[in-house]
């Protein structure tokens, strides 16, 4: 018989040894069914990445062809593109039989469409136009000649002469968009509010031979960033700039348009009654990233124009034979604070006190500073008395 011969254990070492193996052998396998998973991961994440693409850069895309179209679908009909100068074109639009011509300015970073409840009711008596300033609505951005030279009369070197966005250059768009352009009849009525009646002040002082009359609606002063310690000055470079700078961001990313869509936000000029064209042009320029740039240049430079205002005050008065008139509301402005409201009101009555003591001063009931799309018939009114007043005087000198 054979002996029964029992097997002998492996050695502690070879155990380990297996052991050991199976754990890399287990390794080995973790690492290939990590590999099979790996294209599926970085297929999601791939994914994932064109999604976030596509959203950050289809609305910018959207808004932008969208704008195209709008432009040209929504410029007034009976408005035209005039060439000022070195091909830069600003947008007017006239109706009615003159003399006189009413000339009106908007209030700062505003189109012509801020006159459309006004303008319709003015024209059956005399003729008026409303332009857009350079880079606002329909018009171009400033334009400058870059030789040394001049050019004619109706070209000069504008580089030489004005600022962009200033009152100075502002003024002398408009003399050359009135008097050259195009020849609209004298004398005018510059009618302006805010920083349009900056322009009115500023184009009367230098075309005084032109202007029978201005009228201030909510004038800016050029005292109004000394005013309560300059509590306006803060509040207009600290809050009010970067807001519309964030607007033009918002604009440039199609997130406005998007807005608009879903109406999380309203244009300026909502709920006021407007025409159906004029509300969707309000629309359009709050999408339009190159109209935005233009309001936030018409605010930054402002303390430039308020002393450029001061500088042609020193140089020559207003002549006595040019009416002034100014409008203004007995009610503060809601959506501001009290104290900027009242720095405003300071600063409006020392202008009238200390450069137009004998102005036709009128405090319109029930209104603040948007009397214009609010009260409009107050406004009215009082543009047709100076119309009327100018037409009588001109019978009375035929007789």
């Amino acid at each position: 018989m054979r002996k029964r011969v029992l097997a002998r254990p492996k050695p502690i070492i070879e155990k380990h040894q297996e052991e050991n193996g199976e754990i890399k052998n287990n390794g080995s396998l973790e690492k290939a069914h990590s590999a099979k998973k790996s294209p599926g991961f970085c297929k999601n994440l791939c994914k994932a990445f064109q999604i976030v693409i596509l959203i950050v850069l289809i609305p910018p895309f959207l808004n932008y062809a969208a704008l195209q179209k709008e432009q040209a679908e929504l410029r007034p009909i009976k408005g035209e593109l005039y060439d000022i100068g070195w091909e830069q074109k600003l947008f007017k639009m006239c109706q009615g039989k003159g003399p006189p011509t009413v000339v009106f300015d908007s209030p700062i970073g505003m189109n012509s469409d801020v006159w459309a409840h006004i303008w319709p009711a003015i024209a059956k008596n005399a003729r008026v136009c409303i332009y857009d300033r350079a880079g606002l609505g329909f018009s171009d951005r400033p334009k400058e000649n870059s030789t040394d030279s001049d050019g004619t009369e109706m070209k000069s070197n504008l580089q030489n002469k004005w600022s962009p966005f200033t009152v100075e250059r502002m003024a002398d768009d408009l003399y050359r968009l009135m008097s050259q352009s195009s020849q609209e009849p004298q004398p005018f009525l510059i009618v302006g509010a805010e920083l349009g009646a900056l322009v009115a002040q500023f184009y009367a002082q230098m075309f005084d031979n032109q202007v029978l009359g201005i009228v201030l609606i909510n004038p800016l002063s050029e005292d109004l960033f000394e005013q309560d310690g300059g509590s306006w000055l803060h509040y207009w470079y600290s809050q009010l700039i970067p807001s519309f700078q964030s607007l033009q961001l918002s604009a440039a990313l199609g997130i406005t348009r998007l807005a608009l869509i879903l109406g999380l936000i309203s244009h300026p000029m909502a709920k006021s009654g407007m025409p159906e064209d004029v509300e969707n042009r309000q629309k359009f320029l709050l999408c339009h990233p190159r109209h935005l740039s233009s309001v936030v240049d018409e605010h930054h430079f402002m303390n430039i124009s308020f002393s450029q205002l001061r500088t042609i005050r020193l140089l020559k008065s207003l002549p006595t034979n040019i009416s002034v008139t100014v409008l203004s509301g007995n009610y503060y402005d809601e959506q501001m604070p009290s104290y900027l409201n009242k720095a405003w009101a300071k600063s409006e009555q020392n202008l009238i006190n200390k450069h137009y003591p004998q102005a036709n001063h009128i405090v319109i009931n029930s209104s603040d500073r948007h009397m214009l799309i609010k009260n409009y018939d107050a406004i009215i009114e009082q543009i047709n008395k100076i119309i009327r007043l100018y037409k009588s005087k001109l019978k009375s000198r035929k007789f």
